[in-house]
């Protein structure tokens, strides 16, 4: 699928030439364009992600925008489909409108838009954790959240700090999140001493994960941590939560299942399950200090919005859109225009403060993150709770 959208992508832009680079007129509002899954499986990344960045336009347009200019978003879906992906994102390309654009926050469809941003020359934001731009080879993506890399090492951080010694896990076979989180962790894994007694792919699709669950169960491990996004990981859940009572096999999931689509119906089934994410979602235990306020803050924004309805604390993925705005504007601001070429240069040297923690990009690193800027929570009666293992890692923090 990622290799029929790449040829996609070749065909839509073979027309783009450097000129691509050099972006909008100086005045006029600031366009960006968006694509996101705000239909189909993975929704629930991409409706909080849409109505951050929104939320976060407005606070920005309302003090006097970026050098006095208005953010002007254009959205488009991508119906969690890879190809249809490619195709939003080729044609906001192409219309030469744009001087940022974002991509989509499911991660395979973010990684088949490569060659079309190498085209187009425009630079990107990736809402979906793509690992492979993290070594910035492609000079034009930027990742917003953390990739599995650093949460597959933040895992391992955790569970050797609190005595894991044998680990299963299950993965989503065919998404790129789901695989490069697995062999992330193993790679981990084995650089710890951790054994790894199971690393079994599952159908996302699937809706019995009696075999998955049986596996992880008899394999003598101390702890099952799931990589997957949609709706599965919540119908593993409550299906462990039946057959995993009593075993003493703790259950795990990621940052995708920081959300209270994930929390509120799994219900009961969920409390005592242990998340990595972003540091935001622990942001009722984050220390006093600008971090602190930059995600209360937010937080303000949000619980004064319709999407408080859904979610009355912003998700892990609302977060990561918030900063996906303040990482443009501050881009924007550096460079002193919107040229493509300048933008880029200047979200590479960016090193400031965001909703999610500190982002420090450099010619090597597109991600700029670490494990110190993500949590390990708690579900307890229904809320995420910070740890004691990040409650002291917290007072590290840079403010």
């Amino acid at each position: 699928m990622i290799a029929a959208a790449a040829a996609v992508a070749i065909t839509a832009l073979a027309g783009c030439t450097a000129s691509g680079a050099e972006g909008g007129s100086d005045d006029g509002p600031i366009k960006v364009g968006v694509v996101l899954p705000l239909t189909g499986p993975y929704a629930i990344l991409g409706g909080p992600g849409s109505a951050a960045m929104e939320l976060m336009a407005e606070q920005i347009n309302s003090e006097g925008g970026i050098d006095g200019r208005q953010i002007e978003l254009t959205f488009k879906d991508d119906t969690t489909d890879v190809t249809q992906s490619v195709t939003e994102y080729n044609q906001l390309a192409a219309s030469g409108e744009y001087d940022v654009l974002v991509s989509s926050s499911f991660v395979s469809a973010s990684a088949a838009i490569s060659e079309s941003a190498t085209a187009a020359q425009i630079p990107t934001l990736s809402l979906g954790p793509v690992s492979a731009y993290g070594d910035g080879s492609n000079e034009w993506i930027f990742v917003v959240p953390a990739t599995a890399e650093i949460y597959g090492q933040a895992m391992v951080e955790y569970f050797t700090a609190i005595g894991v010694e044998k680990l299963a896990i299950g993965y989503t076979g065919g998404d790129v999140f789901g695989t490069g989180g697995s062999e992330s962790t193993v790679q981990y894994a084995d650089e710890a001493g951790l054994e790894i007694v199971l690393n079994e792919p599952f159908d996302q699709a699937a809706t019995d994960f009696t075999p998955l669950i049986t596996k992880a169960l008899d394999s003598g491990a101390d702890a099952f941590l799931v990589w997957g996004a949609g709706p599965a990981p919540g119908i593993i859940t409550g299906q462990f939560a039946a057959q995993g009572a009593g075993s003493g096999v703790q259950l795990y999931m990621t940052g995708a299942q920081a959300s209270t689509l994930y929390s509120i119906p799994v219900g009961e089934a969920g409390e005592g399950v242990i998340l990595s994410s972003n540091l935001a979602v622990a942001g009722a235990d984050i220390p006093a200090g600008s971090l602190k306020t930059q995600i209360d803050d937010f937080a303000a924004l949000w619980a004064a919005s319709d999407s408080a309805a859904d979610y009355p604390y912003p998700p892990q993925f609302a977060f990561e859109g918030a900063a996906a705005i303040q990482l443009i504007k501050a881009a924007i601001e550096a460079a002193g225009s919107t040229d493509h070429a300048a933008v880029r240069d200047a979200l590479e040297g960016l090193d400031i403060l965001t909703t999610i923690g500190r982002k420090a990009y450099s010619p090597t690193d597109h991600v700029g993150l670490t494990t110190a800027d993500l949590a390990i929570v708690e579900i307890q009666d229904g809320a995420f709770v910070a740890t004691e293992y990040s409650i002291e890692r917290f007072a590290d923090l840079p403010n």
